[in-house]
């Protein structure tokens, strides 16, 4: 409640330079760091483009109200009652056992997914201010060709992975 020290504002305002100075500027930039966040299981990781994409359609599915699952339990529901969309996935989730077992799901039922590297910037899509670690997003006329689009792309980057994994090995 005291005065303060001229050196502490200076050591203060250097310490707030240095850090917008580490702070990414660009949207390119903040992607990839995003990506160094994420985990081991994030396998196929959605490019840029692919991610906005991803949160568009999320954004446009949450404003119909049975046409986005959101959360764990209710993304299991939907995948034993034999739902089709597609699975979104974060990529930043910690601990890795709570929805390790959902990229197998999907590959079983044949429903299309991929990873994003935010769970913050993916609950934000979906309209609420939680973060969101997984979402399956159903087809619906006021957004089918978006839809389409994306996962027309989903298969291309899945059957890319797998040829990739093939040469690699």
């Amino acid at each position: 409640m005291g005065k303060r020290n001229g050196e502490e504002s200076i050591a203060d305002a250097s310490l707030n330079e240095s850090a917008l100075v580490d702070a990414p500027s660009t949207a390119k930039e903040e992607y990839e760091h995003l990506c160094s966040l994420v985990n081991a299981i994030a396998k196929p990781l959605a490019n840029r483009k692919l991610a906005k994409k991803l949160y568009k359609l999320v954004r446009k599915s949450a404003k119909h109200q049975h046409y986005l699952r959101q959360g764990l339990k209710d993304v299991q529901k939907a995948i034993r009652k034999k739902e089709k969309g597609i699975m979104i996935l974060a990529g930043n989730v910690s601990p890795i056992d709570v929805y390790s077992h959902i990229p197998a799901l999907c590959e079983e039922h044949e429903i299309p997914y991929a990873f994003t590297p935010s769970r913050e910037q993916l609950g934000l899509a979906a309209g609420h201010r939680r973060p969101a670690i997984v979402l399956l997003v159903r087809p619906n006329s006021n957004y089918q060709e978006l839809y389409d689009e994306v996962g027309l792309k989903q298969h291309f980057y899945k059957v890319y992975e797998a040829v990739n994994a093939l040469v690699v090995e």
